[in-house]
């Protein structure tokens, strides 16, 4: 296990030390002077630390190598590369920021996770320009997925390569897909890349500062919802880069698998006919056309303004992304209800989005009404399809059992924050669902929209949530079965 979980930490101390060179680069021609300083120094020292840890654990594994992975190992490896991870991209925060072990922890788990919970109040202020980079490029790194990352990048670790990507990819299905894993993988990484570059270029047309571009358009197709500036993507207060984002977050929380399955057929077929893209889609414009009329009166009835902001949330909140163009807790009842009930259901199985995951809603909602048929007509046979295929009832099974478990761990985490905190239940479910859903914004919050007043133990149950919801339950609840252990 030590091989895979050096590599991905020799990987992250590269990551960090180009950040460090990004930083003296800045300095040097005087870019950004009004940065706060030190950040590339602290981010040399982290990558140092991160790369010796790495080059440790990597030549640890290569002498204890086996010929191959079981799936057993690979779920412990996939926990293992997580974890380790987490803690890693903790150090420039602790160096560079000043910041706490656990706050660091919670702000690096958030990042690699794509929750973009944040415990830091003034972005500005406790953030230099490399560190915004390298918080940036760690929600990046994660968005696509670490282990997947690791996959393509080192195809040699056999069969259990297929155990591993399975073991972090989110989702029940990955549509159209290349049957060698690794390849899968690296082309997976293309197309993430690829689209990045897009809407660095697009923002930056749009007059979106160079460095802000680059920083939010990693975190806008990572789903994950960091910004370079306190007010988030409301400081330009700009319809046409709110828009753009939006789209960019909606592209984000589509199943990629659809997209390379175009690009290797050349014909948009594969995404036409996708039953969970066209349930994404009408989710998507009923909950805009609902939102725009619910927020016309706080927008003065400007319908186009209305619009531009329900567009807005509806992007952030379904892709769980989290980024604000607007204060959401002032919306009405109704449309708060409304959001809540986005931040659930999440984008599409094998995206960067967070949530349950519209295959997920639409398998669950097939098999109730199939239920409900059997229980006048006992003697007919009900199959659940999506699409034109059977559904297995293995896979039945396993999006009831998701279900439960995620509804679990929302109830215990609401039920935890609110003894550890003594908080009511509506700020302490908040902060449990965005942890689990990986999704940013905490509705029902007291006051800032950010865990910086939270005790360590609440942060240390949302890092804990954060990694259950990102890897989806199973991964890590298995490590907890005592037959796990036993060969």
């Amino acid at each position: 296990m030590a091989q895979p979980v050096g590599a991905v930490t020799l990987g992250l101390g590269v990551a960090i030390a180009v950040c460090a060179v990004a930083g003296v680069l800045l300095e040097m021609f005087h870019v950004y002077p009004e940065a706060v300083p030190g950040g590339s120094l602290a981010l040399g020292i982290a990558a140092a630390i991160t790369v010796g840890i790495g080059a440790v654990a990597l030549a640890y594994g290569r002498k204890h190598a086996s010929e191959s992975v079981t799936r057993r190992e690979a779920t412990l490896a996939v926990a293992l590369i997580w974890l380790a991870a987490g803690v890693c991209g903790a150090i420039p925060f602790v160096i560079g920021a000043r910041m706490s072990p656990v706050d660091a922890l919670f702000e690096s788990v958030s990042g690699l996770t794509t929750t973009g919970a944040t415990v830091i109040s003034d972005i500005d202020g406790t953030l230099s320009r490399p560190l915004m980079l390298w918080r940036s490029l760690l929600q990046w790194l994660g968005g696509m997925g670490i282990v997947v990352l690791f996959v393509a990048v080192f195809p040699n670790v056999g069969a259990g390569g297929k155990h591993m990507f399975r073991g972090e990819v989110p989702g029940t299905t990955a549509e159209g897909l290349k049957p060698r894993i690794a390849e899968t993988a690296f082309t997976l990484w293309k197309l993430y890349a690829a689209i990045t570059a897009v809407e660095m270029g697009v923002l930056i047309a749009l007059g979106m500062d160079p460095f802000d571009a680059v920083c939010h358009a990693f975190t806008t197709m990572s789903t994950g919802g960091f910004s370079t500036k306190d007010a988030s993507i409301a400081y330009w207060d700009s319809a046409a880069i709110d828009i753009t984002v939006s789209i960019f977050m909606f592209v984000a929380a589509v199943n990629f698998g659809l997209y390379y399955g175009a690009i290797r057929g050349r014909s948009l077929k594969v995404i036409v006919r996708n039953v969970e893209l066209k349930a994404f889609l009408a989710i998507a414009a009923v909950a805009t056309a609902v939102m725009t009329i619910g927020i016309l009166p706080r927008h003065d009835w400007d319908l186009l303004q209305a619009f531009r902001h329900a567009f807005f949330q509806v992007g952030t909140f379904m892709s769980s992304t989290g980024y604000v163009t607007d204060d959401y807790m002032a919306y009405p009842a109704p449309i708060l209800s409304l959001i809540v009930t986005l931040m659930f259901i999440g984008g599409s199985a094998g995206s960067t989005a967070g949530g349950i995951k519209v295959e997920r809603i639409v398998l669950m909602a097939k098999q109730s009404w199939a239920q409900v048929y059997r229980f006048f007509r006992p003697n007919v046979v009900q199959v659940v399809r999506m699409g034109r295929k059977a559904v297995d009832d293995g896979i039945l099974a396993d999006v009831s059992a998701f279900f439960i478990v995620y509804m679990a761990a929302i109830a215990v985490g609401t039920v935890a924050i609110s003894a550890v905190e003594g908080l009511s239940v509506p700020a302490s479910f908040g902060a449990t669902l965005t942890c689990v859903s990986n999704m940013g914004p905490a509705p029902f919050y007291l006051e800032q929209d950010n865990f910086a007043a939270y005790g360590a133990v609440t942060k240390l149950i949302g890092v804990a949530a954060m990694l259950l919801g990102r890897l989806e339950f199973f991964t890590l609840l298995a490590l907890l079965v005592p037959a796990f252990w036993r060969r």
